[in-house]
């Protein structure tokens, strides 16, 4: 086993235990979810110049908030089970090829 993948199976180890739905929610909404929401709602409103809505009407907000919320399920839901499967697969093999060359 070399010293990244000893480094590797080391950090999953501990990461695997500790893993919660409820953290990666909460760091995904906030880091990922939120900021992409804003930022699209301000480049479709002020660029594109979507004037359907004043800038603060709620029609708005409840268009915004539908767009977040689906964003978010899937951005969270698909970033979750994505890094969550890589690292377990990495972690798998890494384990069956150690034992492999024990045998």
């Amino acid at each position: 086993m070399t010293p990244q993948e000893k480094q590797f199976v080391d950090y999953w180890t501990e990461k695997r235990k500790k893993w919660s739905w409820k953290k990666h929610t909460y760091q995904t909404f906030l880091t990922i979810a939120l900021p992409l929401a804003v930022l699209i709602d301000l480049v479709n409103y002020f660029i594109i110049g979507d004037t359907q809505y004043t800038f603060f009407t709620f029609a708005h907000l409840f268009t915004f908030l539908l767009n977040l919320i689906l964003l978010s399920i899937l951005i969270i839901l698909g970033s979750g089970f994505t890094n969550w499967n890589y690292n377990e697969g990495k972690y798998w093999s890494i384990l069956r090829k150690n034992a492999n060359k024990l045998q």
